[in-house]
């Protein structure tokens, strides 16, 4: 009867220390990396806003920054600034994730536009074949359309130094 009064107690107890040494003992998260790394830039079926240039053409013998982003996405804001100081030296291209062309002019239009050229993926099925989580996303592609490097998330100064690294490398 007595044993049955701290059952509770002693249940607690033992979930308490169970839950404190996974907690203690959990291994840091890996990155989220990508099947596509090292791997050939897929074909897509995007076209650019000022004409029917297509991603695949312009990407053609080139280093390209492939920056994923929407107007509606708050992250994307945050990088932005970051992608205009980049633009100076290198070659971004912008892809429009599920988004209408009037909001990303005028995303475009109120932050300055960082891209070389932007192209659109309205319904998103073409950014999700290229391994899209969510964006913003960050690819930078070799001459050859080799994919080398993927970021997750808003790319920061960090980010851009790691692809100066491998762009001059």
């Amino acid at each position: 009867m007595k044993l049955l009064k701290f059952l509770p107690l002693i249940i607690f107890l033992i979930v308490s220390i169970f839950l404190y040494n996974k907690i203690k003992h959990q291994k840091k998260l890996e990155p989220l990396s990508s099947a596509l790394i090292a791997k050939k830039f897929p074909s897509l079926k995007i076209n650019s806003l000022d004409n029917n240039d297509t991603i695949n053409d312009f990407i053609k013998n080139r280093f390209v920054i492939i920056n994923i982003f929407a107007s509606w996405c708050a992250p994307c804001r945050i990088e932005h600034e970051v992608l205009k100081s980049f633009s100076q030296e290198y070659t971004i291209i912008g892809l429009a994730y599920k988004d209408s062309i009037e909001n990303i002019e005028s995303f475009l239009l109120e932050l300055g536009n960082p891209y070389k050229k932007v192209f659109y993926d309205f319904s998103g099925k073409e950014s999700i074949n290229l391994g899209l989580y969510g964006v913003p996303e960050t690819f930078l592609i070799n001459k050859n359309r080799k994919i080398l490097l993927k970021i997750i998330g808003p790319i920061n100064n960090d980010h851009i130094k790691k692809i100066k690294e491998i762009i001059n490398d």
